[in-house]
């Protein structure tokens, strides 16, 4: 099996995955953080229903993972590359107020 790996973006560059419907892009960050703020096409993915959004979640798809600073993030990506799935992208910086749309 192909070792794939996830690739690092910027805000700027992550704009299209951002404004792309077909795209998933899963919020890391804590649950308290996700309602005071987040991404409008954005899923809460945390560790109780991670295995549910992946077994649900096409492995061809376009992902975008952020977390606070895009540390964790990078973290899930490698994860989710491993996992099979091939378009992942950790948003690089984290979450920023601006991504509220």
């Amino acid at each position: 099996m192909e070792n794939n790996n996830f690739e690092m973006i910027s805000f700027e560059d992550a704009e299209g995955i951002l404004k792309d419907e077909n795209s998933s892009i899963f919020d890391i960050r804590d649950e308290v953080s996700y309602n005071d703020s987040h991404h409008s096409n954005a899923i809460h993915l945390t560790n109780e229903n991670f295995s549910k959004i992946v077994e649900q979640t096409d492995r061809e798809k376009t992902i975008l993972v952020y977390c606070y600073k895009g540390i964790s993030s990078q973290n899930v990506a490698q994860h989710l590359c491993n996992l099979g799935f091939k378009n992942v992208y950790s948003l690089n910086g984290g979450y920023k107020d601006r991504m509220v749309k």
